[in-house]
């Protein structure tokens, strides 16, 4: 475990060994990828730097529920306890030069200011993300990035990375749709999307997912409306969430946790994978449990000060909750705050927003550094353990630590990988959640961007990932399409292989045992 000054208490946890994650392996493959990116695309991913078309508020979080038999984190521990908060909303791959109405993910970021540590929860407004494979996050970034060469949206490489992605077409048919572009920040809600643990007094634990339901109900504009009204004020979702603000009126959202018990996380019997980010828990399996309530109330009083330099990670946490073995939750844990070290530098939590004020003690080991101009407590031990302070917590992380094998691979969940079961939760999501208007406006919006791809063959193999979720879909975008350069045959002909699409064969695991070669997008890739 290790314990950083951004938690300002030395029980509060920041980035621990991932569980049962071959870290020390495949480092230099998943630096190689995201440092070839440069480190501005870590701090696009989800949020921070390049994610800079956004804003926040403050407020507070009060617990309703009684959750003490689930988690023993201390701001959790009884319902009326209310906790103080800082939420930053954004675009993820939009840059403040681009309307805060254009179609794209929505980060949804909670600051917890609690009395063990600053906790963080870093999501979306989806409840998925477009990839499972930790060394494949840049790669999202990338497609739906502009084009280094012209500085231009590039269609090209978000359809083909979706081609290429079958786990990807979940969020990306949410994308797609109007949740794509929802009314104004405030109206969304918020998900945690990866699997945490809650680990109460006892030691036991429960794997949990976050939701974030807006109490005034989430709304979302057509295609037609977000340019409308983005074309006249491109900066509507800000300028919406400080007016709604300013004038009085306080925004919630009621947090709800689904639960799952560790003896029940097993694929096999679920028929889905818990921990792949790529996929949502059933709420008929596992219900909504209430816990609490998140309540903005107070605008920034400076932007710079406040939004710019905000810093979540979801290494961030404190005692009671934990990691689960999602790896890509585990590789972002790591590379989040060292983006931040980067973007704003190694004091960053000496920033009032991301200052963990509400910290019961402070023992942090961390002094000096760039722009760090007090006394830093240089006249205290600067190791632990010592004879003096920094009190150690044997009750912070419950999880057992595991040891890796010798072999260049990183330990994945890939349950899904290469069989048919990829497609059922999107065809659920399709063909029984949505109504037939948010069918037709997901095929019109999904058409409109579409036959701006230069190249059929990548139309066709994306058309093919729809067909495998349902045909009504792919042919519902196809029929849309004003330029037909290929026939449906030619779509179907794709579909046969689509779960296996920009899979190789070498690097798939064949065996239940097996793991996924550590291949690095961004090496060459030689034939057999």
């Amino acid at each position: 475990m290790v314990t950083t000054a951004q938690s300002q208490c030395r029980h509060a946890t920041e980035v621990r060994p991932p569980e049962a994650c071959l870290w020390p392996q495949t480092r230099f493959f998943f630096r190689n990828s995201s440092t070839s990116t440069g480190r501005s695309c870590w701090s696009a991913w989800f949020i921070l730097a390049n994610s800079s078309g956004g804003s926040g508020a403050f407020g507070h979080f009060e617990v309703t529920k009684d959750v003490s038999d689930l988690t023993k984190a201390h701001f959790l521990r009884s319902p009326g306890i209310k906790t103080p908060v800082f939420i930053r909303f954004s675009t993820v791959t939009l840059g403040r030069e681009y309307p805060d109405l254009a179609r794209n993910p929505r980060g949804f970021a909670v600051k917890f200011y609690t009395g063990e540590g600053n906790y963080d929860i870093v999501g979306l407004n989806f409840p998925v993300f477009f990839c499972r494979d930790p060394i494949q996050g840049p790669d999202v970034i990338r497609s739906q990035y502009r084009n280094p060469q012209n500085f231009l949206l590039d269609h090209n490489s978000l359809f083909d990375l979706l081609a290429n992605t079958p786990e990807g077409n979940h969020a990306g048919m949410m994308f797609f749709s109007d949740h794509g572009t929802p009314a104004g920040w405030q109206n969304i809600h918020g998900y945690g999307c990866h699997t945490f643990k809650w680990v109460n007094a006892e030691g036991k634990f429960v794997y949990i997912k976050y939701h974030f339901l807006a109490d005034h109900g989430q709304k979302q504009f057509n295609a037609d409306e977000a340019l409308r009204y983005g074309g006249e004020d491109p900066d509507y979702s800000k300028r919406e969430l400080w007016r709604t603000i300013e004038n009085g009126k306080e925004l919630s959202w009621t947090a709800y946790v689904q639960v799952m018990k560790p003896e029940d996380a097993d694929p096999e019997k679920l028929g889905f994978d818990p921990f792949d980010v790529t996929k949502v828990w059933p709420k008929k399996q596992f219900p909504l449990q209430e816990f609490g309530k998140l309540t903005l109330n107070k605008n920034p009083e400076n932007f710079h000060r406040d939004v710019e330099q905000a810093a979540f990670s979801p290494g961030s946490m404190v005692p009671g909750i934990e990691d689960s073995p999602d790896p890509l939750l585990q590789f972002r844990m790591f590379f989040y705050r060292d983006a931040q070290y980067h973007r704003i530098g190694v004091n960053l939590h000496q920033v009032p927003v991301n200052c963990p004020f509400m910290a019961s003690s402070y023992s942090s080991l961390n002094f000096d550094g760039q722009l760090r101009v007090d006394a830093n407590h240089a006249m205290n031990p600067q190791y632990a353990p010592n004879s003096f302070v920094h009190k150690f917590r044997t009750d912070t992380a419950e999880a057992p630590y595991q040891l890796a094998d010798g072999t260049v691979s990183r330990k994945s969940h890939f349950f899904h990988e290469g069989k048919a079961s990829e497609y059922d939760q999107p065809r659920e999501l399709y063909e029984r959640v949505m109504d037939e208007k948010a069918r037709q406006h997901l095929h019109t919006n999904t058409a409109r961007l579409l036959k701006l791809v230069e190249y059929p063959k990548i139309q066709a193999k994306y058309l093919g990932q729809l067909l495998r979720i349902s045909e009504k879909y792919a042919r519902g975008v196809y029929d849309l399409l004003p330029e037909k350069k290929f026939g449906f045959d030619e779509v179907q002909s794709f579909a046969k292989g689509a779960e296996v699409a920009g899979k190789e064969a070498k690097f798939r695991p064949n065996m239940p045992t097996d793991k996924l070669l550590g291949l690095c997008p961004a090496m060459a890739v030689y034939g057999p």
